[in-house]
């Protein structure tokens, strides 16, 4: 049986991140033992616990390459790990464990990369040398393999995927509960000096003016609760608001009893789209655009640029057509679950 280190950026409390986690190590259980798997995170004790697996700290060097030397494959399970906007030092942590990897005679498998952006001249020449020698990569959108093609990346090398939380629970059968109120979920983040909690608080009053119910949930939780405050401190408790650590169950269970959900966070639209609940996306970063073109839908505006008036207006427009909108996704969705089988299919060739 195989032995596997997989890494990405688990155990930090990112929802996103977690859920990515849990589609993975659910494709691993089909190809090897949950013994021989071991997971690179940030908080080991807690990903060990949450998951039963092997786990190593992940700035843990020597017991990384410890690991390695005993291991058939390095797999990086999914995610934006690749890009130098939120750090300048986070692509060169993945590119050295791929250069390890390799020295310690491993295979390198690179499943639904979010790639990009990645800015610095020298950055960009480096994944390109790296990612030529890597034996397996796929990405979860067309635009990432065109970046990773455009600085050099072989062709041959790249296949199109999709993110794997979009299969998320995907075999349950979907109940709705139709109620006299709409649901409208938020799952926002700050992004440096927007003014996101003002905004969002008119349109949140506008809504309860039309009898809608709005509700608030924190996708990672050490960012996202001071956002959430804010607003309830504005309007009071006009809404229901999420202030505990969630879960990536819980989470998906609060989504998918709503009509529409109005996200920033990548990972909450993937759940609402998993759910079939339409949704109202707020870029802040092209992976949000990426994915919300990939299901046939728009981007209403830019985090930096959140006009209440537009927003609100989308948002009544996506509730007074919700079946069409769930038309439109359940379609697209099934056809981004069908590019997903590849995954499958290259970790059974490791």
């Amino acid at each position: 049986m195989k032995n596997i280190l997989l890494a990405g950026y688990y155990g930090f409390g990112n929802l996103g991140d977690e859920a990515i986690l849990e589609m993975v190590l659910k494709q691993l259980f089909q190809i090897t033992d949950r013994k021989n798997i071991t997971v690179l995170s940030g908080n080991k004790e807690e990903t060990s616990r949450k998951y039963n697996v092997n786990t190593i700290d992940r700035y843990n060097i020597f017991s990384i390459l410890k690991k390695l030397m005993k291991s058939d494959a390095l797999v990086f399970g999914g995610g934006s790990l690749l890009q130098d906007v939120t750090s300048k030092r986070s692509i060169y942590y993945y590119l050295f464990l791929i250069k390890l990897a390799h020295l310690m005679n491993n295979k390198v498998v690179m499943l639904s990369q979010g790639i990009g952006p990645i800015l610095n001249k020298r950055s960009r020449k480096f994944t390109a040398e790296t990612l030529n020698k890597v034996e397996f990569i796929t990405v979860r959108d067309k635009q990432s393999k065109e970046f990773l093609e455009q600085i050099g990346v072989l062709e041959n090398k790249i296949h199109l995927s999709a993110d794997p939380v979009i299969n998320f629970r995907a075999d349950e059968n979907l109940s709705f509960n139709n109620t006299d109120r709409k649901k409208v979920c938020f799952s926002l983040r700050n992004w440096k000096d927007t003014d996101v909690s003002e905004k969002i608080s008119i349109v949140v009053e506008m809504l309860n003016k039309q009898n809608i119910e709005c509700y608030f949930v924190p996708f990672y939780y050490n960012e996202d609760l001071e956002l959430i405050r804010e607003i309830e401190k504005n309007i009071g408790d006009n809404a229901v608001f999420y202030m505990e650590r969630l879960s990536t169950n819980e989470a998906y269970d609060i989504i998918k009893e709503m009509d529409l959900l109005v996200g920033v966070r990548l990972h909450a639209l993937i759940f609402a789209a998993a759910v079939n609940v339409p949704f109202v996306a707020i870029s802040y970063d092209h992976k949000v655009d990426h994915f919300v073109e990939s299901v046939s839908m728009n981007v209403v505006c830019n985090i930096n640029d959140i006009d209440v008036n537009i927003l609100y207006d989308e948002i009544i427009k996506k509730l007074e057509n919700e079946e069409s909108e769930k038309q439109i996704l359940s379609k697209n969705v099934k056809r981004l679950r069908e590019t997903i089988n590849i995954n499958h299919k290259i970790l059974k060739e490791i």
